[in-house]
């Protein structure tokens, strides 16, 4: 199963915390949670009608993230920004950017991201933000079955 989200990716936020009286209370930033609402919305209509996945994953994941405009505005980098071909080496770390979408992805496409057994992912820097996710049930050996 392959999605295309063209979506500018966005990694996951820390939760806030608010004083309420004598009690904490923790929320989603604002700007989070709107993301999260329409990247589950996009998700669902591409995958619209297939049933959830079930039992250990493999994912394949690609954030494209827009350039900043030290690379963008270089002559040399253009066909490399077209090809998709430079890494991103900075922060936001990888792990939150994919924290943000497998929790947009939960209860759409499978349970749980906990069932995510194997991934491979990676941030490139792109004049068309978006990010692109193949998922699929992982074979388990025959003997090992029950």
């Amino acid at each position: 199963m392959k999605l295309t989200l063209n979506i500018e990716p966005k990694p996951q936020s820390r939760p806030r915390f608010a004083r309420r009286g004598n009690f904490t209370t923790t929320y989603e930033d604002k700007d989070m949670k709107s993301w999260r609402n329409h990247c589950q919305l996009l998700i669902a209509n591409q995958y619209m009608g297939q049933p959830i996945l079930e039992g250990a994953l493999r994912a394949k994941v690609r954030f494209y993230i827009k350039p900043p405009q030290y690379i963008s505005k270089v002559k040399k980098y253009h066909q490399a920004l077209l090809d998709e071909v430079i890494p991103v080496d900075k922060k936001p770390d990888v792990d939150n950017y994919e924290k943000a979408l497998y929790d947009s992805m939960s209860g759409i496409v499978f349970k749980d991201d906990g069932q995510i057994a194997l991934h491979d992912v990676g941030k490139f820097y792109s004049l068309n933000p978006r990010i692109e996710v193949e998922v699929e049930v992982m074979k388990i050996p025959d003997y090992l079955k029950k």
